[in-house]
């Protein structure tokens, strides 16, 4: 058995040692891909069903009900471009939480970058996103929206929100090892996230000294952008703004907790 390595380097060594072992986290990521449509009826698919069916149900509940207003965006595709960065989110954090635990033997059994594993994890669903993307622009195309410069701004968000993702789930990876009590926690808490992040409600069905603080939440930040790209508009650029520093504090937080427990993990995975 090699032993595991307990130093723990700082954090730009530590990202520095992951770029060395890009061989194995392209494995570990085409495994976890493979591993989510494995025996599945629909395979691919269920990209493309996650965000759509609860967009069919918010559509004919809070579109009947709330009558938001989106502007010239179809309540639908408001909707949907909301939950295709949401959707991806929610199930990389979640899946990226549990790694550490899931993955226990390996462990214990050879020393790699611990972080490789919720990256991994990470990366394997950001295959939905753009398959969510892809599949919206077509729908706009055939709701007569035209391509614009904001289209192109589109990855600048994906890699926004792919960022985010890893920072929350390395982090919650690395806490769920140590008290266990948040694996069952953690995915109620992402369901209460999605309510306080504008994915089925527009941000100015909100009072307007509150708008300021949806800012502090980081995905907020990375929906409007994400809608402000698929169909112009104006940006709240003070939102975006304090997102984006939301997003570096969770980065920074994440980083710290990790190197914190991760000569732990082995031990109490």
């Amino acid at each position: 058995m090699i032993a595991v390595k307990s130093s723990r380097p700082p954090l730009l060594a530590t990202l520095a040692e992951c770029a060395n072992y890009r061989t194995l986290f392209f494995f570990l990521t085409i495994r976890d891909l493979k591993l989510r449509f494995r025996q599945t009826a629909v395979g691919v698919l269920w990209a493309l069903v996650q965000p759509l069916m609860p967009m069919l149900i918010f559509a004919a509940v809070f579109g009947r009900v709330l009558r938001p207003a989106t502007g010239p965006v179809p309540y639908m595709l408001f909707v949907l471009s909301g939950l295709a960065p949401w959707a991806f989110f929610a199930n990389a954090v979640v899946i990226a939480a549990g790694t550490f635990v899931s993955n226990y033997n390996l462990l214990n059994k050879v020393y790699f970058p611990r972080a490789l594993l919720p990256a991994a994890a990470v990366s394997a669903c950001i295959f939905d996103w753009l398959i969510s993307t892809v599949f919206l622009l077509g729908l706009m195309l055939v709701q007569s929206f035209r391509p614009h410069a904001g289209w192109f701004l589109l990855p600048a968000v994906l890699l926004w929100g792919i960022v985010l993702a890893m920072s929350v789930g390395l982090g919650a990876a690395a806490l769920i090892v140590i008290y266990r009590d948040l694996k069952h926690l953690f995915p109620f808490l992402v369901q209460l996230w999605m309510y306080a992040t504008p994915v089925i409600y527009p941000l100015a069905m909100l009072p307007l000294r509150l708008q300021w603080a949806a800012g502090l939440n980081p995905m907020a930040g990375v929906v409007e952008s994400y809608r402000w790209c698929l169909f112009g508009g104006l940006l709240n650029g003070q939102l975006v703004t304090l997102s984006l520093l939301s997003t570096a504090v969770m980065l920074i937080g994440a980083g710290v907790v990790f190197q914190h427990l991760e000569s732990d993990l082995a031990e109490r995975a």
